[in-house]
Formats: structure tokens, C-alpha cells, sequence
């Protein structure tokens, strides 16, 4: 793979993790300084671009890591843009939520936090098959590639909450199982994912292995 398309990526991923960041902070704002409903809009419009990124970060990291195991990759690829899709459509709702409050019932804010939550889920699926195949073939950083194992699967516990979007969020309020899998889920894509994509962003953007691109190197090693 070209240098430039290797620089594309780290930017790409970089971007994602910060976009992450503000929509985060952007939404801690809202709830517990400033209350405001502008702030809360323009959290689940980064959150929104976010998920649209990652639709195109997995696809890029798709046409190097398919070489290896082909029907892996088309599942992991799968898993990450439905994760993505499931994440654009509960942000939509959210800012619809923000925009129209109580009157609009059919999705509270709790029901589309829940599908963002599960959304990410899947895209924990992608990331953990990704960095389960880069600390396979010793690609990438040991650090790099077990930060992205722990943060798939914290990320995957998120899919205990998938009943909370099909049932009412009262009914639910009490039942421990959904609640830990939303609270779990929620530290996967606030905390650790963003982390790794700055992370893998920069190693990407730095010339490893003798001067060789990172995903070149894998895309060569996975070929042997």
C-alpha cells in the first residue's frame, strides 16, 4: 500500500478519536454544567460524524486485511458497518430527542443513548477480529493490539442492552443484566476506543519496519 494511503488512514483514525472526544465532552457539559440543549445537539452531531467515519476506516482497513482470510474479513467488514449504521441512526434519533423533547415519545433520549450503546457493540466486533489478527501476525505494537482486543470486548458487552431499544426503558430500569452491559458498553466507546484510534493514527503516520508502511508490512506478511 502506498505511503499516502497509509497517511490517509492515521488521519482518518485520528480524527475519529478526537471527533469522539468532543461529542463526549460536549454531552458531560450539557447534563451537569450548562444544561443546555444546543450542547447536547452538537454532541450527537460529532457522535453522528463519528459513526460516519468509521463506515469509511473500516472500509480502508478492509482492502488490507482481507488478503489473509477473506470470509473473516467480510464479517469483521460487516460487523463495523452495521455497527456504524446503528450508531447513525440512534444519533439521529438523539438529536431528534434533543430537538423535539417530551413531545417526542416514541424514543426518549435513555432508548436512543441504548442504540448508540449497541451500536458500538458491533463495532467491537470489528475492532476485536482487526486487532485479533494484527497481534497474530506481530503487526502492530503489543500494547496497540491488546488495547484493541480490551477494547472490542468491552465495547461487545454493550449488545447486553439491545432489549433496552425494544422495550420500554422503565421496564428495564431495574434489571441489572441491560444496565451493566449499557454501563460497560458505554466505558468501551467513551474511554477506550477513542484511545486506540489516536493510537493507531499515529502509528500509522510514522514509518515502521525498516521504512516500510505498517499496513503494508501486515498486507506482506499475511500474503506468506
Amino acid at each position: 500500500m502506498n505511503n499516502s494511503l497509509s497517511r490517509s488512514i492515521g488521519l482518518l483514525s485520528i480524527v475519529i478519536g478526537i471527533d469522539t472526544l468532543i461529542g463526549i465532552a460536549f454531552y458531560w457539559l450539557n447534563f451537569h454544567i450548562f444544561n443546555r440543549t444546543p450542547l447536547l445537539m452538537i454532541s450527537t452531531f460529532m457522535i453522528a460524524i463519528g459513526a460516519l467515519l468509521n463506515i469509511m476506516l473500516a472500509q480502508r482497513l478492509h482492502l488490507n486485511f482481507r488478503a489473509r482470510s477473506p470470509r473473516f474479513s467480510q464479517f469483521g467488514l460487516l460487523a463495523g458497518m452495521l455497527g456504524s449504521l446503528i450508531v447513525l441512526i440512534g444519533s439521529a434519533l438523539d438529536l431528534l430527542s434533543a430537538i423535539l423533547g417530551h413531545s417526542f415519545d416514541a424514543f426518549p433520549l435513555s432508548q436512543t443513548r441504548s442504540i448508540i450503546v449497541v451500536g458500538y457493540a458491533f463495532l467491537g466486533i470489528w475492532l476485536l477480529w482487526l486487532n485479533y489478527e494484527a497481534r497474530f501476525y506481530d503487526t502492530w505494537p503489543h500494547g496497540l493490539a491488546w488495547l484493541g482486543i480490551m477494547a472490542g470486548i468491552i465495547m461487545m458487552t454493550g449488545l447486553l442492552a439491545l432489549p433496552r431499544i425494544f422495550i420500554p426503558y422503565v421496564s428495564l430500569y431495574h434489571e441489572v443484566i441491560p444496565e451493566f452491559g449499557e454501563l460497560l458498553g458505554n466505558v468501551g466507546w467513551i474511554v477506550f476506543y477513542p484511545t486506540w484510534c489516536i493510537w493507531f493514527g499515529f502509528f500509522c503516520l510514522k514509518d515502521q519496519y525498516g521504512g516500510q508502511q505498517p499496513l503494508q508490512s501486515f498486507k506482506s506478511r499475511s500474503l506468506r
